[in-house]
C-alpha cells in the first residue's frame, strides 16, 4: 500500500492510502495517521478511493485515529469508500460513526461552506 499525505491548510490533511488496506500496512498507516493528528489539524480526511479491500486490522486503524483526533477536538472523515468496503462499514456499524464522503473534493467543501449573507438582506 502506499501512503500520501497533503496538506491543504494548516488545519486540514488529505491522508490518500493506495493499494490494500490490511495487517500488513495498518501499523504503517497508523504510524501517518499518528503523525498528522499530533500536528494538532483539525480535521484529517482519509481518502479510500484506491482501497479494495480493507481488514479489521485497517478498521481498527482508522478508530483508533478518529479516538485520538476527537480526544483534541479533531475529526477523521473518510472519503471515496468502494462498494466492497463500504460494505464492512456497514457490517460493522461503522458508517455511523464515521462521516463518509464520495470524494475528497465533497469533504473538503463540508469543511469550507459557510453560510453566506444575501446582499439584498
Amino acid at each position: 500500500m502506499t501512503i500520501r499525505t497533503e496538506p491543504i491548510n494548516e488545519d486540514c490533511v488529505v491522508v490518500t492510502l493506495d493499494g490494500r488496506f490490511d495487517a500488513s500496512n495498518a501499523d504503517a498507516a497508523k504510524e501517518t495517521l499518528s503523525r498528522v493528528i499530533d500536528r494538532k489539524v483539525s480535521t484529517v480526511v482519509v481518502d479510500l478511493a484506491q482501497v479494495p479491500f480493507i481488514d479489521s486490522a485497517g478498521l481498527s486503524t482508522l478508530v483508533s485515529s478518529l479516538k485520538r483526533a476527537r480526544s483534541t477536538g479533531g475529526n477523521v472523515l473518510l472519503s471515496g469508500v468502494q462498494p466492497q468496503t463500504r460494505t464492512v462499514f456497514e457490517l460493522t456499524m461503522l458508517d455511523r460513526i464515521f462521516t463518509i464522503h464520495p470524494t475528497v473534493e465533497s469533504a473538503l467543501d463540508t469543511l469550507n461552506h459557510k453560510p453566506e449573507l444575501s446582499a439584498s438582506g
